[in-house]
């Protein structure tokens, strides 16, 4: 249960002058806060300001660069390979989206792979950037292992997100944004953080039984979505992000909280011109009328609203920036904690 609120603009603050303190350069620090507070505005509180500690921690102990120094290792005119040089995910993250962005106004598509990185946020963030260009924007990256194989007990795979962003006409796009896993790792590490247990279907203890003890489940393996399927996904991410780019694959990420050296993370980012296919009003058009259709459907007894893919997210979001975003007090003795070491005001928080 979240005991205090704060206001997105005060946060947004707080973490970009933490950043700066912490050797980050102003507009890094900026474009990195909002990262993290945007995913806190559209409720995925696990990758919003609560990993900042985390950074931080990195940064301090200097496994992580505070100055991101991004360099082009390949590239041709749909297609590139950046090096992140250690920096800051989302930087690196951003920078690789607006160069897919890019290719892809001049050729209809761009791919573009990123090695050397870490930790990016909220997968969503990159993918949506496409949005505004009028183009479907995808984004995937590896992660530390999180998942064993389906029918192994060691974790070897990461929870490899995938997001997806697509325009539409009636005023909210369709956003997917979910991990090869039941659950976002991250959810794991706020409840273990509480003191709460965890749904049994959620993951699997070291001695390969379901737990629904977070700090168990810490130290064994998440469930996969679908099964072999979500193996199978999170597989293949693991090639896009991993293999492709030249980043480091199966269970060499390593965690944020594993101090002993650079998580040498990768990621891929790609955008559609939709206007390569055909003339954005119709595609719009055509979007708005499979909305419209699926919203239509008779609903389940007990069901009051048939959702779609990035909808929940997009109504948290208007009711936090109206009211402001609730914060776990373990969250929220973290930023005071970061705050006192960088002589930096905490946010202001109501209770």
């Amino acid at each position: 249960m979240s005991a205090y609120v704060v206001m997105a603009g005060e946060l947004l603050d707080f973490c970009r002058d933490v950043l700066v303190a912490a050797g980050v350069p102003g507009p890094d620090a900026a474009l990195t806060a909002d990262c993290l507070v945007r995913a806190n505005l559209r409720g995925i509180d696990s990758h919003g300001v609560s990993r900042l500690k985390s950074y931080v921690d990195r940064l301090a102990s200097g496994v992580m660069n505070p100055v991101t120094r991004i360099e082009v290792i390949s590239e041709s005119p749909a297609t590139a390979l950046v090096d992140g040089g250690n920096g800051l995910g989302q930087v690196v993250g951003s920078h690789a989206m607006r160069m897919a962005i890019e290719k892809a106004k001049a050729t209809g598509i761009g791919f573009v792979g990123a090695r050397n990185s870490n930790h990016f946020g909220m997968t969503a963030y990159y993918a949506m950037m496409a949005l505004s260009h009028d183009m479907i924007g995808i984004a995937w990256s590896n992660a530390s292992p999180a998942m064993a194989p389906w029918g192994g007990l060691d974790p070897l795979l990461g929870t490899n997100p995938v997001a997806i962003a697509v325009p539409s006409g009636n005023g909210y796009p369709l956003v997917l944004d979910m991990a090869a896993t039941v659950v976002a790792r991250g959810k794991i590490r706020l409840a273990a953080r509480k003191g709460q247990k965890i749904p049994l279907d959620w993951a699997i203890g070291p001695d390969g039984t379901p737990t629904d003890d977070p700090v168990a489940a810490l130290a064994g393996s998440l469930y996969p979505i679908g099964g072999p399927k979500g193996y199978g996904w999170a597989l293949m991410v693991e090639i896009l992000c991993g293999v492709l780019t030249g980043a480091v694959e199966l269970g060499s990420v390593k965690p944020l909280v594993d101090l002993s050296g650079p998580s040498g993370t990768g990621h891929s980012f790609c955008a559609i011109d939709i206007s390569s296919f055909a003339p954005v009003s119709e595609f719009k058009r055509r979007v708005d009328s499979m909305i419209s259709r699926v919203k239509a459907v008779r609903r389940a007894p007990g069901i009051e609203k048939i959702y779609l893919p990035g909808e929940i997210e997009l109504e948290a979001e208007k009711i936090r920036e109206k009211n402001g975003i609730p914060l776990s007090e373990e969250v929220l003795h973290d930023l005071e904690d970061i705050g006192r070491k960088y002589n930096i005001k905490g946010p202001c928080k109501e209770s």
